[in-house]
């Protein structure tokens, strides 16, 4: 702690409330809330006892035990929100939110849900410290039963009410949880996907298909942004072209991108224009299925399964090439890990990400699959101790970035 105080003294102006550029150069590389130095977790041993004056750290200035409490990370200062009173409530404090909003990201995190009647169950494995933690319980109407999207620490949720999905938004660690108003064609969903802007902290959602319609008649319903600015949908009169998966899909440059089937294709919904367009680019040979990431820098990374004949198959990883309208391939898993990732060749895989960490599950596996792109290193890390695993089924995963600034309205 002494360290950190320190650091903060000669880099920090503490009562602008401005964070000069020498702490970001020091921890660009690092998670937030982990230095090297230091990693002292709650209720564990400090490597040495340090005796600390009440009649100093009991009258630190407000402002910076709230850059104190600001560095740490975010499953941390949940758990102190029951030293007192002011930290019960520093979440409501709008300087607070602000000085949140200016520190880096906590690191690539994993989680994974469970509904038990209204309540959500959920559990994050934060990559970073390697470990799993528990969330607060997630509060939702009872109807809301798939968790389908999540961008800049949010999460959204459906809900099916008669013929027809109602959204729900939620940051697990504020506890807060909105729905979402009504579209303006109802329908049961068959895409949704969100997206957050990183300098306004707002957030956008993208509808778009009807999923009650699959087996006969598609009906021609128009495209739908919700934006939380203006807590409001606006309808653009441009359908996607073919099938989408919510699942199948990243945003990127200010588009999102999804993959198509039958046949196997790719797609982008412009954020600015509101419309769709087919991109022309050849598709990997052999390709059994797929799935898009967010890479680093603005790339746009497909993530897939190929084999001949559902033989001597391999999982690769391409980058979106524009200017050739193709994918360059840029990483291939080791076949070892392959084998041990995927069973047999009829099993089906999860894959979701964001930057250059991406995550691999297989439908018979508790475990996962994280590969680094930046370090190329793959690792894997256990299943989840926290939130049980009913016989025959299998948790879903999704990216999740903890941030306590983010809020629903």
């Amino acid at each position: 702690m002494e360290e950190i105080c320190i650091h903060s003294a000669t880099s920090c102006n503490l009562m602008s409330g401005s964070i000069q550029p020498k702490i970001f150069r020091r921890l660009k590389t690092k998670p937030r809330g982990f230095e090297e130095e230091t990693v002292v977790s709650p209720g564990s041993a400090s490597p040495k006892e340090v005796n600390l004056e009440s009649s100093v750290w009991g009258n630190l200035p407000e402002e910076l035990v709230d850059r104190i409490i600001a560095w740490l990370p975010p499953l941390f200062v949940i758990r102190l929100q029951g030293v007192c009173k002011r930290w019960r409530g520093i979440l409501n404090e709008c300087g607070f939110l602000r000085l949140l909003s200016q520190l880096p990201s906590h690191g690539p995190c994993f989680l994974i849900t469970q509904k038990n009647g209204d309540v959500w169950h959920s559990a994050v494995y934060s990559h970073p410290m390697g470990l799993w933690h528990s969330l607060p319980s997630i509060c939702t109407p009872k109807k809301a039963h798939t968790l389908i999207a999540s961008a800049g620490g949010l999460l959204c949720f459906s809900a099916l009410e008669g013929r027809h999905d109602e959204l729900f938004i939620c940051n697990p660690l504020r506890r807060e949880c909105k729905q979402l108003p009504d579209m303006h064609h109802k329908r049961q969903l068959g895409f949704v996907n969100m997206f957050m802007d990183a300098k306004s902290r707002s957030y956008r959602i993208v509808a778009a298909g009807d999923y009650s319609y699959l087996g006969g008649t598609s009906r021609a319903l128009p495209t739908e942004v919700y934006d939380s600015k203006s807590n409001s949908w606006t309808i653009y009169n441009s359908m996607p072209i073919g099938n989408l998966h919510s699942s199948k899909s990243a945003f990127c440059n200010g588009r999102l991108y999804c993959l198509t089937s039958s046949p196997c294709g790719l797609v982008a919904f412009d954020m600015d224009r509101g419309s769709w367009e087919s991109i022309p680019v050849r598709m990997p040979r052999s390709l059994l299925d797929a799935f898009l990431v967010a890479g680093e820098y603005g790339h746009l990374l497909l993530v897939g399964r190929v084999g001949l004949y559902s033989v001597h198959q391999s999982m690769r990883i391409w980058e979106l090439n524009l200017q050739k309208l193709d994918w360059d391939e840029v990483g291939k898993m080791p076949h070892s890990l392959f084998k041990s990732l995927l069973k047999s060749s009829a099993e089906s895989f999860q894959c979701f990400g964001h930057g250059n960490f991406i995550c691999f599950s297989a439908q018979k596996q508790q475990k996962w699959l994280v590969y680094d792109s930046f370090k190329r290193f793959w690792q894997w890390f256990g299943g989840c101790p926290l939130l049980p695993v009913p016989p025959g089924k299998r948790l879903r995963g999704i990216f999740y970035e903890p941030r306590l600034d983010a809020v629903v309205h």
